[in-house]
């Protein structure tokens, strides 16, 4: 197993789906990853694309499933070494990073549509609120996914910004990103459509 990014520390054996924690120099296996549900995304590991006139590698994903079906977070490896995530839901595609801030965020619990919340010192509107299973991952990750955790989600709007609460751990994480047409991604190497 060769990893591509630095920033990987997991990766999931394409072949045999075994889920790997890199420790240095060592690999330590973690057992056998769930297998992922069929969906029809075009975009799979090794392909390849353009945001903002960067070029970068599908080199992860996360599946998830939720009230609306299933959605796939795709790990992203850019030429200039910075990594990224694809969200994939419904038709809209998102490109977005992880984010450190330093104010306090609110519970999730305590989340409703449309509320302002600050970040950065602007504000967001809360879009979306969902509780999602994960099914599994694939690739490389940069950091553990396990199969049949449920996460929170609350995505946000504003100044043409999307971002998205994680509260998977604590405090949640926070990634912030801008919606992309899919023509405009100029994707490459996707899987024929059936």
């Amino acid at each position: 197993m060769a990893f591509k990014s630095t920033a990987s520390v997991y990766a999931v054996c394409e072949f045999c789906r075994s889920t790997l924690l890199r420790d240095g120099e060592d690999l330590n296996n973690l057992g056998r990853m769930a297998d992922l549900m069929d969906d029809p995304s075009l975009i799979q590991i090794g392909t390849e694309g353009k945001f903002r006139g960067i070029h970068f590698g599908v080199i992860g994903r996360i599946q998830l499933k939720y009230d609306a079906g299933l959605w796939n977070e795709w790990h992203l490896l850019f030429d200039d070494g910075r990594s990224a995530w694809l969200s994939e839901a419904g038709g809209e595609y998102v490109v977005s990073a992880l984010v450190p801030v330093s104010e306090t965020l609110p519970a999730f619990e305590s989340l409703e549509p449309e509320m302002l919340v600050k970040i950065g010192g602007k504000d967001f509107a809360v879009t979306d609120l969902e509780t999602a299973h994960c099914i599994g991952g694939q690739g490389e990750l940069p950091f553990k996914v396990e199969s049949g955790y449920d996460v929170n989600t609350a995505d946000l709007r504003g100044n043409d910004r999307f971002v998205t609460l994680d509260y998977s751990e604590t405090p949640p994480l926070v990634f912030v990103g801008y919606p992309a047409k899919f023509d405009e991604l100029n994707l490459a190497n996707l899987k024929e459509a059936p």
